[in-house]
This record gives C-alpha cells, sequence and structure tokens, in this order.
C-alpha cells in the first residue's frame, strides 16, 4: 500500500518535472524564433539617417532626418 504511494508520487512529481523541461525548452525556441524574426524585421526597415549641419545655435545650423542628401538641406 506504501509502495504504491511512493510510485505514483514519484510518477506525479516526475511528469510535472517532464512538463517543466518541456515549457522551458518551448520557451526557449519561442525567443529564438522571436530574436531571428527581429533581425529579419530591422534588416528590411530603413531606419532614418540624421544629419546635423553646423552647431547648435549658430547661423546656417539645421538638422535633416531621414532622406538626406548632401548639400544645403534648407535649398
Amino acid at each position: 500500500m506504501i509502495l504504491g504511494f511512493f510510485k505514483k508520487l514519484i510518477k506525479y512529481y516526475l511528469d510535472k518535472f517532464i512538463n517543466w523541461l518541456r515549457m522551458q525548452r518551448f520557451n526557449l525556441e519561442l525567443d529564438s524564433d522571436i530574436k531571428k524574426y527581429h533581425a529579419e524585421l530591422d534588416k528590411k526597415i530603413k531606419k532614418p539617417q540624421i544629419k546635423e549641419v553646423g552647431k547648435f545655435g549658430e547661423e546656417g545650423w539645421s538638422i535633416s532626418i531621414g532622406e538626406v542628401k548632401d548639400g544645403n538641406p534648407k535649398n
């Protein structure tokens, strides 16, 4: 009687442990897939360029964000 109880108890905790390991593996795989997706998305998205001309507060100072071409951004 006691031996059967211990067998069930051991089986119960062993099943819990195995389920926990499966969830940990699933979480790691999910994190890996998310990182891959974000890396691919970062490659596809074109990040804006920021170009600052002159020093802040001086005559002719400007900042351009986006498609920056060489030359005076005010023209």
